[in-house]
This record gives structure tokens, sequence and C-alpha cells, in this order.
């Protein structure tokens, strides 16, 4: 798997609740179309989400009705909550297939205020960045100053987002500096004619009937955006896909005719920018799948874009925590051996590394040609690409509720720097957020050197996690490993498999000490666990600093 496709969407949703179906507009498989593959990544930015003072302050403790509605559709299909923010109306979502979690690295979310000179964020850009495989993504969601003649309010916008939209990652501390930018949103660039020739709103929409299918080309010759890309004022460094739809705003709420009182325009765009040759021996490229507008869509007087991507990255051939063969091309680096799947699954099976997996890797690798392995990777050439991983040594008994003995094992590889700031969470087996874990412990509790480790030779440490830590109702769980140099930024380099947790009452009745738990990697639904109050999440775009994310865990999936 060297390409992931990236599924986007931007809607200003007006203030309105999503009560319309939602699957269309996340083109959700149906009975026509059932072995369609899913995205690697969905992005969901919306504008205009309601956000009245009073509530605000609400949606910082509870999901907000679209993030509830969209997080029932894809949660559901195994998808986890990767990062997600807010700036007043702004909203930005990314959900990511489990399969990659272990791999988001460098996780940052930032935003730019720019209503009222900046002091107040009805207007603006908020963003989420990461590496994932070896490349790193910036995804914005932004809403501009609207209006038609305050165009230059627009590229001001723009210019001030680019220069104060800041990230701590040293390679990437502009958005403009990482390997792959999508930048969604209601970029609010009307429709702009010569003066003395301009149409009406009514002249519009009549040539707009006229016109053949997709070929907009004639009224897209007056649109705001194009000409200010041309002209190097705003948005010059990024592409956009052939507009093959008709403009997305101004309709009538609760329709489909155009509002007559602003000229149809479309303000509803997805933009993107590729770093090409960032790196040696492998080019870059995002490959258009789709680009489209939603038109069934009535709640709202915009018409919701989409847009799909696949994009190459850098994944290849590695090998970790083992002892690799030698291999003929000393210029490749290999720190995960990889076999290909023998199902129809496009997912790579992944050598266990775990002490308990090590007899089994031996004779996984005598079936393997180091060499063509390595032949492969020098093809494809990632330019020496690794991963900083961690291993979870597998639970072997089942937990109860208040042992004293409730810890971990895990491997980190050499190269790992451990940052105080790094810790390890229980979450649900079947978790859908990243910031819902039940009870975390940091790594400098076991007094770990923060250096990586001078012999080159992985380190194993044990956690423990204190009595009544947070784990009180009995069902599977699991353990994640959180690199997090300071308060914003972090990286997931390790998942546990699925242990069981029980009550004592439990263990009298049916369990002995030394039986068991079921190795099942489908446990089905765990109970809900209870959630945290820990203070730790920064609810930045909302400013309202340390708000805990666990006042409520209210993803309901029916």
């Amino acid at each position: 798997m060297d390409t992931l496709r990236f599924y986007f969407v931007t809607y200003n949703v007006a203030t309105k609740a999503p009560t319309q179906d939602l699957n269309a507009l996340l083109d959700f498989p149906s009975q026509y179309n059932k072995n369609k593959p899913l995205p690697d990544f969905y992005v969901i930015g919306l504008q205009e989400v309601k956000s009245q003072p009073q509530n605000m302050l609400m949606d910082s403790l509870f999901s907000d009705p679209w993030t509830s509605t969209v997080n029932k559709i894809l949660c559901r299909q195994g998808y986890i909550i990767a990062k997600n923010t807010r700036l007043q109306g702004l909203l930005l979502l990314v959900y990511t297939q489990m399969k990659h979690v272990t791999h988001l690295r460098d996780i940052e979310a930032q935003y730019t205020k720019t209503g009222l000179g900046g002091m107040w964020g009805n207007k603006g850009a908020v963003s989420i960045r990461f590496n994932i495989y070896g490349c790193s993504v910036c995804l914005v969601n932004c809403h501009l100053t609207a209006h038609e003649h305050l165009l230059a309010d627009r590229i001001n916008d723009y210019n001030t987002i680019i220069k104060h939209h800041l990230y701590h990652v040293n390679e990437t501390t502009n958005i403009l500096y990482h390997d792959y930018v999508f930048w969604i949103g209601d970029l609010n660039f009307r429709t702009d004619h010569p003066t003395g020739s301009s149409p009406t709103s009514e002249e519009i929409v009549a040539k707009l009937q006229k016109v053949e299918k997709d070929k907009y080309a004639a009224l897209l010759k007056h649109d705001q955006l194009l000409a200010v890309m041309d002209a190097g004022e705003a948005f010059s460094e990024f592409s956009e896909a052939d507009i093959k739809f008709p403009p997305t705003y101004k309709f009538v709420i609760g329709g489909d005719d155009y509002d007559l009182k602003r000229k149809p325009s479309w303000t509803d765009r997805v933009l993107y920018k590729v770093v090409a040759n960032n790196y040696e021996n492998v080019t870059l490229r995002a490959d258009l799948v789709s680009y489209n507008h939603m038109p069934h869509y009535t709640l709202s007087d915009h018409k919701p874009v989409v847009a799909q991507f696949n994009i190459k990255v850098r994944h290849g051939f590695i090998l970790s925590m083992i002892e690799r063969p030698p291999v003929s091309r000393s210029d490749v680096k290999l720190r995960r051996a990889t076999v290909p799947s023998h199902t129809n699954s496009d997912t790579p099976h992944v050598l266990s590394t775990t002490a308990s997996g090590i007899q089994n890797i031996t004779g996984l690798l005598s079936h393997i040609d180091v060499d063509e392995l390595a032949e492969e990777a020098s093809n494809e050439a990632f330019a020496n690409y690794t991963e900083k991983t961690v291993e979870f040594a597998p639970i072997n008994r089942v937990w109860y509720i208040g042992d004293a003995d409730f810890r971990t094992q895990c491997t980190l590889t050499p190269d790992i720097e451990v940052n105080p700031g790094d810790w390890i969470g229980i979450y649900d087996a079947n978790f859908h957020n990243l910031d819902d874990y039940i009870s975390y412990e940091y790594l400098a509790k076991v007094g770990l050197s923060v250096r990586p480790a001078s012999d080159g030779q992985p380190r194993t440490i044990t956690l423990s996690f204190p009595v009544g830590s947070g784990v009180r109702t009995p069902g599977f769980y699991r353990f994640l490993y959180f690199s997090q140099p300071n308060s914003d930024v972090r990286s997931v380099l390790g998942i546990s498999e699925p242990f069981e947790v029980s009550s004592k009452e439990d263990k009298l009745v049916t369990l002995g000490t030394s039986e068991e738990p079921s190795t099942s990697s489908s446990p089905g639904q765990p109970k809900s666990a209870t959630a945290s109050t820990d203070i730790f999440n920064d609810f930045t775009g909302l400013d309202v600093a340390k708000l805990s994310r666990h006042f409520s865990n209210d993803l309901s999936i029916d």
C-alpha cells in the first residue's frame, strides 16, 4: 500500500441542525455498491455551525449535533477520530481507519481569527496537521470575509492565515511547508464582471439553465478566486480540479432555487498543494478521484462540496525490533517485515515482534526472499523512511477491577526519545476517539532515560496503574502509547491487542487466577467505561483553556 484515499467535505450549514440523512454526503456504500472500498481518511470541514455564546460552552463539553451525527455513521464503520478542532462556527473533523492509527505522527491543531481585525473568530481558519507514513499533511478549513465587493478583505484573510498560522513541528512550521496541503471551506469568492457589464442575478440564473452538462468555463472566467490565483494575490500556491458543477451559493433554504438576493457563486471550494520532490527517489502526487457538489441537500443556503484524492506516501517494507538478515543493497533500510496478504484485503500483514511472536517470525522469514524485498523497496525508493514504534506485550490473563498490579509491558525501538510528557492511556477496546482515554500514566513514572538507547537495543518497560485508576466496568480494553513532546503535539507509537477486565465477583464464581482470557480480536461491544475528568485537552479554538474532554461520552451508536 503506497497510496491513501482522502475524502473531503466542505459545507456551510447556516447554523442549521443535521436534519437530512448524511450517508450520501459521506458517499457510503449502498445496496448497489456494497463492495466499494472506503476512504482511509475522512476530512469534514463545516462553517457556520451554530455558535451563539450560550452554545459554545456546552459544545465544548458535549459534541455538537453535527459531530454526533457524523460519529454515528463513521464510527459504526470502525473509523477513529484522529483529531477535531473548532473556532466558533468553524469545525474540522479528521477520521481515520483503525489500521492507520499507529502511523499518525506529530498531530497538531491550530487556528487563526480574521474577523474584526483578528479579534473575533466568526471568520478565520482552523487546521489539523500530522505525518502519516513519512509524509506531512496539513488540512485547513476556513471561512473568509463575505460580500462581492470585499475581495481585498478575502485576499488579506488568506495572507493573514498563512502568516500567523504556525506549528510546533520544526520542519513544517508553516502551512505551505507541508508535503500535502488541502484547503477547504467557504472561501466566499464571488463572480465579478467588468463595470457596466455586470449581469443581474436573474440573468446569471438564466445562463446557468442553458449551460451544457458540466461546461461552466464561460461563467468561471469571472470567478474571483481563479482571478486572484492567476494574479498571485492569494492561493497562487494551490491548484484546483476543473469545476464541473453549478454555483453552490446562494439557495433558498429548503429548496433548489437560487436566492436572487445574491449572484450565484462558487463560494465552496477544495484546493490542494503538493511538494512533489521533497524526498529523493520518490515523487509525491495527489490524484483526483472526484470533485462535485451534493445538490439534494437543502437545509442550508449553500450546497456541500465533496472531493476525493489518492495521495502517494512513502510506506515501504520495514523490519522492527528484530535482527534483520543482511541485504544486498546497503542503501535500503528495512525496519519491519511485511508479508503480502493471502486475502482480498489491501492491508499488509505485519509480523508480530512481541516475545510470544518471535518464534513465529523465524518460520515466516524462511518463506521470504529478503533480497527480493530489498529489491522491491529499492525500486520504490522510499528515501530510507523508517518509523519509531512501540510493541505491547500480550496480556495473558484476565485483569480484575481493583487489582494492585494493573500494569502493562511494552518495548520501544532504540531510536525513540522519551519525552517527559509521554504517556500510556487505557481505552475501551472499541474506542472511537483518540481523546477518549479512560485513564493514563506518564512514562516519567518508570524513570526511563529520555535519550535513545546508546547500544542500539530495544528497551522494555513496565508501567503500573494505581488501584482505582479509572477502569471500573467489566469489558475489553486497550493500551495506547503516546509520544508528546509538548502539550500541542502528539504521536501514536503503539496500540495493544484487546485485553479483558472482569469484576472480582466473576473471579470468585467463574475464573481461577491463572485462567487466561479470550484472545479474540473482536470481542464485541464492551460496556461503556466511566469517563475521567482529568484536565488534559486544550480547546484553543474556543478560547476555553484546558477543559476536560471527558465530561461526557456522548457517542451513542444505535
